[in-house]
């Protein structure tokens, strides 16, 4: 059985390709993955680094680490796929379900409105418009109430995950 990752790694391996990741978020994933078991020197390195942090102070401590712990950095659509999944876990866990929506949501929009989570734009905009009006026609999302909101946007999640399995894990 492989050993768990840090849910950050997700997001890590995406760095070379998605400007959104926040650089201090690295060296939240270095220490989390030396509290689940990993090694290695520039994974030390890393988490050593103060916050706040810059692309350039950290890029090739991620890299490095990234490659010394036997993962990929991921490019393209691969690395979409990887980054939101990080969010897309979230909410099929039933966390910060809204907060992470609306980070997919603007994600999506900086990104042109990218088709791998457009759902999930659409989903943003049906919950916005049930805070305004609980109609009995959401033209963003068919059958979206205020009472069932949440439940359909883990749903979706919960069908993303197992429909893209395969383009994000890193076991």
């Amino acid at each position: 059985m492989a050993k768990p990752i840090s849910q950050l790694t997700y997001k890590i391996v995406a760095f070379l390709e998605i400007q959104q990741v926040d650089t201090n978020e690295s060296i939240d994933w270095a220490i989390e993955m030396m509290e689940l078991g990993y090694e290695s020197p520039t994974l030390y390195m890393l988490a050593s680094f103060n916050k706040p942090t810059n692309y350039s102070e950290v890029i090739n401590y991620v890299t490095d680490t990234v490659e010394e712990l036997g993962l990929e950095m991921k490019s393209g659509d691969i690395a979409t796929l990887s980054y939101t999944s990080y969010y897309v876990h979230q909410i099929a866990k039933g966390q910060r379900v809204r907060e992470n929506l609306t980070e997919l949501y603007k994600f999506c929009q900086m990104r042109d409105y990218e088709g791998l989570v457009y759902d999930f734009y659409l989903l943003y905009w049906a919950w916005v418009a049930l805070d305004y009006e609980d109609h009995t026609y959401n033209h963003y999302w068919d059958g979206a109430r205020r009472e069932n909101i949440k439940t359909i946007v883990m749903d979706v999640a919960k069908k993303w995950l197992k429909k893209n399995k395969e383009h994000y894990a890193q076991h």
